[in-house]
Formats: structure tokens, C-alpha cells, sequence
């Protein structure tokens, strides 16, 4: 939500923190970092030091790591936190990171090529480290479904496979004056 800075300058940042989104032009296209990555920081407090990558937040071009560059937030004194301030991790900028080679465990810069499964024919697109040429996986995360549980407003299982409803061939599934209404686009009267 864009305002004018008039308002800006008005309402405080406690209230309501400034969107720090960058514009479209400066927002990175093609990402080559994803959740779950394992990753190495190249510049910074932090340099040398490796992690998974927690959040990729592509509207700022920066990415979290889990367990690096953090930084002390004060919060309000609750029973998790007796003294108010708690250790959060701070987004680090997508070039100052480097993708983990899986067989050399070392920086490298990353290239997509495309791969034709010659059992099935389907395509699609790979990650490839630049200096070794082993295949980077994308790490699929799964860890939310531990946690499922089923609720008031779900459907049960014994209800979604049940047949509601046989078609006929050569009768409609619905009333001939709705699908007249349905394909009648532009409102004519009949």
C-alpha cells in the first residue's frame, strides 16, 4: 500500500512499519536460491559461515538463514522472554550468498539447463553447480503436514470419495435455460 510521504511523515513507524518492497524494475527475475537451501555467506559479520535458508523474501532481494545474523529485538517482557529482548535473524542480501556445492561442500555459482528424462521425455529445468557440474536438488519441505490435524470444517474421508452424481450420456448435467445463461455472454434477452 503506497501512500504519500506527507502521510508517511505523519504516522509513525510503530503503528504502521514502512513497506520496504523494492520497485519491479530493481527485483531480481530468475531466482537461483530456494527454501531449504544450503548455503554459504560470502560477504559480511558473517562471512564463511554456512545454513539453511529459512525465508526467501524476493520483493527485497534478501534471503534468511537459519542461525545467522542475528541481532537482539526488544520485545515485551513476557514469560519466554524475562529480560525483553530475543535473538531474531536478519535478512542478508541474495549476492552476498553462494549456493553449497553437494559434492565438493564448497562456493559455486549456479547454472540452469534443462533435462529431458529419457524414460518418460518430460522436460524440466535443473540447477547444476558451475565448477563440478553435480545436480543442486531443490529441497522440498514438508515439515507444516506434521502438524495436520483435522478440524470442524473439514470433509471426511468416507464423504469426498462417495459418488454424488451419475452422468447420463445425452442428458445435460445441468437445466437447459442455465447453460443458455452460461453461454450467453453478453446479457441479450431471448
Amino acid at each position: 500500500m503506497r501512500m504519500h510521504r506527507s502521510v508517511l511523515k505523519a504516522t509513525s513507524t510503530r503503528m504502521m512499519p514502512r513497506d520496504k518492497t523494492l520497485p519491479k524494475d530493481l527485483q531480481l527475475k530468475k531466482w537461483k536460491i530456494y527454501k531449504g537451501d544450503k548455503v554459504i555467506v560470502t560477504s559480511g559479520k558473517d562471512r564463511g559461515q554456512t545454513g539453511t535458508v529459512a525465508e526467501v523474501s524476493r520483493k527485497t532481494n534478501s534471503v534468511y538463514v537459519r542461525g545467522l545474523k542475528l541481532a537482539f529485538k526488544n520485545v515485551p517482557k513476557t514469560v519466554e522472554s524475562p529480560t525483553g529482548k530475543i535473538q531474531k535473524e536478519m535478512a542478508i542480501h541474495v549476492s552476498n550468498l553462494a549456493l553449497v556445492d553437494p559434492s565438493t561442500n564448497q562456493p559455486t555459482k549456479v547454472r540452469v539447463g534443462l533435462f529431458t528424462d529419457p524414460d518418460t521425455g518430460v522436460k524440466e529445468k535443473r540447477r547444476y553447480s558451475a565448477s563440478s557440474g553435480s545436480v543442486i536438488h531443490k529441497v522440498v519441505d514438508l515439515s507444516y503436514q506434521k502438524n495436520w490435524k483435522d478440524g470442524a470444517f473439514d470433509t471426511e474421508p468416507e464423504l469426498v470419495s462417495k459418488v454424488t452424481f451419475q452422468a447420463v450420456p445425452g442428458v445435460p448435467p445441468f437445466p437447459e435455460d442455465v447453460i443458455r445463461e452460461i453461454q450467453n455472454r453478453h446479457k441479450k434477452l431471448f
